[in-house]
């Protein structure tokens, strides 16, 4: 079973990268304020919800995500692991990259950029921020937990 968890934390990295190269589509729309057609010239204009910094947010923490998860789900295999643990390690990485991934997409509309509930020193508390706070957090939380239980593992001979 521990190759089973191990594989699908590896899956769950390359669907975050994945997710990284889509948006990096959408960061290109955001700079260029449409849809390219290059190398033909043609240019459907339209405004891209979000920021341009928001999407490259997105972009690069879903790679670095799905790389973690993938270099995780490999780490995996060098260590001796219960099916409970294996299957809490491949959980609480998961819910870290798709935690991660709300908090920076409902972070581009925040104004407080999700950090805290409340306002603060970047803008006032709103729906979107509590939907990126909430999310992070507990995949914050997750993670740890994961990265504890795979520091604390033996090694495999």
């Amino acid at each position: 079973m521990q190759t089973h968890y191990s594989n699908l934390l590896i899956k769950n990295g390359v669907a975050a990268m994945l997710v990284a190269l889509v948006a990096g589509f959408l960061l290109i729309f955001s700079m260029i304020g449409g849809l390219s057609l290059s190398p033909v010239p043609v240019l459907f204009e339209f405004d891209m919800p979000g920021t341009t910094e928001g999407w490259r947010i997105v972009h690069l923490g879903m790679l670095l995500n799905g790389i973690m998860a993938i270099v995780l789900g490999v780490a995996m295999r060098a260590y001796v692991l219960s099916d409970g643990h294996s299957r809490g390690i491949q959980w609480g990485t998961s819910i870290a990259v798709w935690g991660n991934f709300c908090f920076y997409i409902f972070g581009m509309f925040a104004p407080n950029h999700g950090v805290t509930l409340e306002a603060n020193r970047l803008g006032e508390a709103s729906f979107a921020g509590a939907l990126a706070f909430f999310p992070a957090l507990l995949g914050a939380v997750t993670l740890i937990y994961a990265l504890c239980v795979l520091f604390r593992a033996e090694p495999a001979d």
